[in-house]
């Protein structure tokens, strides 16, 4: 049985996190920018985001040391702003072409189809700075207060419909 796999680009993104962390921060913590605790931290984290959308694509519980949901959303919240500070970076090295279609508000279909490779940085930084808004919009529907259903219900429906489907089969 497989997930909700229209999240797929949900959960690769959060396993390349884990990848970019675990490659990016030996080199961070001997340049003295992060300390071994936070980037261990942040790792840990990123690993338990990774495995709960691994649940969700293919319905597999990976094991990962636990992360509060206060942690995932802090991490989250921090990569959205990370994703949004290299957008504006790919923005300002955009072809102006690419700057003033979207200035524009050209579509961003026609931005990829018109000027391909010359948006292509553009594009990448605008596709990852959206995985993370999304996954951050996810959990916060699980923080108290909210009235919206988190991820897991609807991986809970989509069990249930399923084994209801092979039943009436």
């Amino acid at each position: 049985m497989n997930g909700l796999t229209s999240y797929v680009p949900l959960a690769d993104e959060a396993a390349a996190a884990v990848k970019r962390r675990e490659a990016q921060f030996p080199e961070l913590i001997v340049a003295g920018k992060i300390s071994g605790e936070q980037a261990a931290q942040e790792i840990r984290v990123w690993r338990s985001i990774a495995s709960d959308w691994h649940w969700v694509v293919s319905l597999e519980r990976r094991d990962a040391e636990p992360a509060t949901l206060e942690e995932k959303v802090a991490a989250l919240e921090e990569s959205c702003r990370r994703a949004e500070r290299a957008l504006r970076k790919a923005f300002a090295a955009a072809d102006s072409s690419v700057r003033t279609a979207w200035q524009r508000e050209m579509p961003i279909a026609l931005i990829a189809d018109r000027y391909g490779e010359a948006a292509a940085p553009f594009l990448t930084e605008w596709d990852r700075y959206w995985r993370f808004a999304d996954l951050f919009t996810w959990y916060r529907r699980d923080l108290p207060g909210s009235d919206r259903y988190g991820i897991a219900h609807f991986v809970e429906r989509h069990i249930q419909t399923a084994r209801q489907m092979r039943a009436a089969a």
